[in-house]
């Protein structure tokens, strides 16, 4: 049975669009049975990637096509396995949404930072791994590149993808 995975930002068309499409395309190639898909907290739907998210993507050997933005509910987070946030706010509003989704909530920068802690959790064993590391750390969350020069998201973009390779990593023990 595959493993369901949710990736959340703010707009849905910059950081997780680009973590979605780099953990789906990593997990397919290790050979993970993952399906990863994404959603935005004020998202409007039916938005494209940003053109500057597209380029990253694209540089790390993603594909952006067919990609569309939509609006997070608590209805696309059902029977998900683990949910990776941009931001620690982002975190905070999954777990207003569906509140039994705590243990299976991270920001994805928390998330790698145990996998890379640990190299025998799983994603049984995430959430217990949490205790040791301080969830109110800002260095948790991943800088939103929208509005902002193209150096940003090439910075946000390397961010996602060293912590995407760490979860690959995690998802492969479990």
């Amino acid at each position: 049975m595959a493993i369901s995975v949710m990736t959340v930002c703010t707009g849905n068309m910059c950081r997780s669009p680009l973590a979605e499409r780099l953990l789906a395309r990593r997990a397919e190639a290790a050979g993970l049975d993952v399906t990863v898909d994404s959603a935005g907290t004020r998202a409007a739907n039916g938005v494209e990637i940003h053109r500057e998210s597209l380029r990253v993507l694209q540089g790390y050997g993603g594909d952006g096509g067919g990609f569309s933005s939509r609006l997070l509910t608590s209805r696309l987070l059902t029977g998900r396995d683990l949910v990776l946030t941009a931001t620690r706010a982002h975190r905070d509003a999954v777990q207003e949404l569906a509140p039994l989704l705590w243990k299976k909530t991270y920001t994805i920068l928390e998330a790698a930072r145990i996998a890379d802690s640990d190299d025998a959790v799983t994603l049984a064993g995430l959430s217990r791994a949490r205790l040791d590391i301080d969830t109110d750390d800002p260095a948790l969350d991943v800088e939103d590149p929208i509005g902002r020069e193209p150096e940003v998201f090439d910075r946000t973009g390397a961010q996602i993808s060293d912590a995407v390779d760490s979860i690959v990593r995690l998802l492969a023990r479990s």
